[in-house]
């Protein structure tokens, strides 16, 4: 991501605007401590229907994917994502993993994606964007509804989350190819 993709300032509830600098780069050892307490948050849903579950080595695991990216708003971890190639290497077909600090209101989710999305097409072609979230994750799904993306369904019954059998809302959004 780049200053070229700086979002626009969005209004939140009381408050004339929220500015935001993005900012993204791989994980690295100073920003574990950052990292883990945001995995004690109960709804940070990154890459896991029950983040406030794992113990630390699988927290560092699910960071240490490749392509993963601390996101960092004027300079403070406040945030995952990767993209994860759903089509082969060349085929522009990526699922997005997103999660931000419960701290941010939904107008900084809707910023922090815009960003995210215009750094990755900055760099390389994207086709189709897809997205996942869990019918149990309130909101993420808030989110995801305003991102413009188009709602495809729900797969139910994947997963066990608070002793119940949920699923994921599948979201989407398609770039005619160059």
């Amino acid at each position: 991501m780049t200053a070229a993709a700086a979002p626009s300032c969005r209004r939140v509830e009381a408050r004339e605007s929220w500015p935001h600098s993005w900012a993204a780069r791989p994980p690295r050892d100073e920003d574990h401590a950052a990292l883990l307490a945001l995995f004690t948050e109960p709804d940070f849903h990154f890459r896991t229907h029950q983040p406030d579950l794992l113990p630390e080595w699988q927290v560092l695991e699910l960071i240490a994917e490749d392509r993963t990216h601390v996101l960092l708003d004027g300079g403070e971890v406040v945030g995952l994502y990767a993209f994860e190639e759903m089509g082969g290497d060349h085929a522009g077909h990526d699922l997005l993993h997103l999660r931000l600090t419960a701290r941010l209101p939904l107008t900084a989710w809707t910023s922090a994606f815009e960003a995210i999305v215009a750094g990755e097409l900055f760099h390389r072609e994207l086709v189709r964007l897809e997205l996942r979230v869990g019918q149990f994750d309130a909101r993420g799904l808030d989110a995801a509804r305003t991102f413009g993306l188009t709602e495809e369904g729900t797969l139910a019954h994947l997963v066990v989350h608070d002793g119940e059998r949920a699923g994921y809302v599948f979201f989407s959004r398609i770039w005619e190819p160059s």
